[in-house]
């Protein structure tokens, strides 16, 4: 760790700077300035944007506010930065910072493009003592952990089937009208999939792994933009493939993982989950049964809740799940040894299935994850060019 500053009883506090102070680096600039990530303090921010520094000005007195992030690094007296950027701002601003010896924690995605999340993981690789980290805060749940820990174990044996449907990030016109750079190419790399559902598509790689292959389809429903805001996919593992749906036009939405294996089955949503247990593998009904819907006496399971819980609950909408991570990626910093929740190496794994869905959509083809990178990125910059000939230019300050 840096040497930083100690507070009343001596002990050491981790320098936070917040790079973009938009709609979500403004709430991790104010869990960092309260006081309510334990051994942190915000002692400076940056962003571009002039009403965006007024604000902060105002807000956090003693604190230092930045146009250029290149100063702010240079000016030495932080430890660590939170990029809150948009998107292609991400591996730029990162490496610099982790170059310069300063840890980092990456807003989702953690790039556009797995070609520069490659180098960005490259450069992180020769810098070892310095933390980098993603902010993928649904790792924290207590419900998704447990899915893990439940798959991880075996418990529900060999997984044959597996669906995500996740419609309940829903956003209107407005939302995409609020900032130049949403649901752009140019200005954010894509739409719903780099934006909402990045998280669960970590999620489903996180207990699953990653797909060999997949096949999508991306469209755009009842919204004024260029990107998609509706996606279908089939991905393919070795023994099972997994059904995604995904949208943000659709009111009210779900948000539901499905996991079956051959000794149980896992519905989950974002706050609680059904877990069924089977006393004997389907291969084992099978082969022991003489009748057609097989032995009622094999067919015995046992069946549990996991609930995420009120104060976990309430906790979320008082700080956002966002702090969890924050909280994480300190303690690490100051000599935690443990493994961080969302180590900014795996970035890459949601990113590669994202431009996967991408790819296979804009060709109608069947592609392998990771897809071609060069690939990928020579038709992702064709269709930023062909925004800007249609005048969908993103503004300076955005």
């Amino acid at each position: 760790m840096h040497a930083g500053e100690t507070d009343a009883v001596g002990s050491s506090m981790v320098r936070f700077a917040v790079i973009g102070v938009g709609r979500m680096g403004g709430r991790h600039a104010d869990n960092l300035a309260k006081g309510r990530v334990r051994g942190a303090r915000l002692v400076a921010v940056c962003d571009i944007d002039e009403a965006a520094r007024d604000r902060c000005a105002r807000r956090y007195k003693g604190v230092n506010i930045y146009e250029d992030y290149r100063e702010l690094l240079a000016g030495g007296g932080i430890d660590a930065v939170v990029v809150a950027t948009p998107h292609y701002a991400h591996v730029e601003i990162a490496l610099e910072a982790i170059s310069a010896g300063i840890h980092a924690l990456v807003e989702k995605p953690v790039s556009v493009t797995c070609k520069e999340a490659a180098e960005l993981n490259r450069v992180a690789a020769e810098h070892p003592d310095i933390v980098f980290g993603i902010m993928y805060n649904q790792r924290s749940s207590s419900i998704y952990r447990k899915l893990k820990a439940i798959v991880d174990s075996g418990k529900i044996g060999n997984i044959v089937r597996a669906e995500l449907t996740v419609t309940d990030w829903y956003r209107t016109q407005h939302y995409y009208n609020m900032g130049g750079w949403r649901a752009s190419y140019d200005g954010e790399g894509g739409g719903t999939l780099i934006n909402q559902c990045v998280h669960q598509l970590d999620i489903l790689q996180w207990i699953l792994g990653m797909p060999s292959s997949l096949i999508a389809s991306c469209r755009t429903v009842g919204r004024d933009i260029s990107t998609e805001n509706e996606v279908s996919a089939t991905l393919r593992y070795a023994r099972f493939d997994c059904m995604l749906s995904m949208s943000a036009h659709e009111f009210p939405g779900v948000n539901r993982l499905e996991i079956a294996g051959d000794k149980g089955r896992i519905t989950a949503g974002k706050f609680g989950a059904t877990v069924v247990i089977n006393r004997l593998s389907e291969q084992e009904i099978n082969r022991n049964s003489r009748r057609d819907y097989g032995n009622s006496a094999d067919k015995k399971y046992k069946r549990y809740k996991i609930r995420y819980g009120l104060i976990n609950l309430i906790r979320d909408g008082l700080y956002g799940q966002q702090i969890n991570i924050l909280r994480d990626f300190t303690r690490r910093i100051a000599g935690d040894k443990r493994a961080l929740i969302a180590e900014g190496i795996e970035g890459i794994n949601a990113l590669a299935l994202i431009n996967a869905l991408y790819l296979s959509s804009w060709t109608g083809e069947e592609t392998d994850v990771p897809a071609d990178v060069d690939r990928y990125a020579a038709m992702l910059d064709s269709k930023r060019a062909e925004e800007r000939a249609r005048g969908n230019r993103i503004s300076d300050n955005q």
